[in-house]
């Protein structure tokens, strides 16, 4: 008992020894109100999963990022331009994506999202081309209002292969690069998007 009772004058006089002010009684403090409805409105900004696919030796693996949701196509162009996360890199994932590639917009007409790039998306070249188009058309049209994709550089329309090596001018589907999806994360194949 009169341990306890010592420890604690010495852990008062030390409070006052060090200036730690003592108040009278106690002390309104300012707390920042938040109405329900803003309260709501960030409930509402839930994370949705987003279905991208990156490379790994040579194929097209389905990953999946959770985005501010519902997220819009530039949003999921965005993720993608951005390349693998640290996790996916771990995993031996990359994109064909050339870097420094911009998105200058995103339309969805119909069931056709045409994507406009900046011209660094044209320093890719061969078959890291075909992969690049491939992971924009696969993520693309794994969501649920887009069937085909459509291709511009800078504003101008432009052909894209195909992974027969033939040049399509028109909107490209998923199912035109399905034969470049390896296996997902857990060893199976797949066919679209998780």
């Amino acid at each position: 008992m009169i341990r306890s009772l010592v420890s604690v004058v010495l852990l008062v006089a030390l409070l006052v020894g060090c200036g730690v002010p003592v108040d009278e009684g106690p002390v309104p403090v300012d707390v920042e109100y938040e109405p329900a409805s803003r309260m709501a409105d960030r409930a509402s900004e839930s994370l949705v999963a987003a279905s991208m696919y990156m490379v790994r030796e040579e194929r097209l693996i389905p990953v999946t990022r959770d985005l501010p949701g519902p997220p819009r196509l530039t949003e999921i162009m965005a993720s993608l331009l951005d390349g693998p996360t640290d996790p996916e890199g771990r995993s031996q994932l990359r994109t064909a994506i050339p870097a420094g590639t911009r998105i200058l917009d995103v339309e969805l007409e119909g069931d056709v999202a045409f994507v406009d790039l900046s011209r660094e998306f044209a320093t890719v070249g061969g078959e890291e081309e075909i992969l690049a188009i491939a992971q924009i058309v696969l993520t693309l049209t794994a969501v649920d209002e887009v069937e085909r994709v459509g291709f511009l550089l800078n504003g101008v329309a432009t052909n894209v292969p195909l992974p027969d090596g033939a040049l399509s001018d028109a909107p490209v589907s998923g199912s035109a690069y399905l034969t470049l999806v390896g296996l997902s994360s857990s060893g199976r194949p797949s066919i679209g998007p998780v």
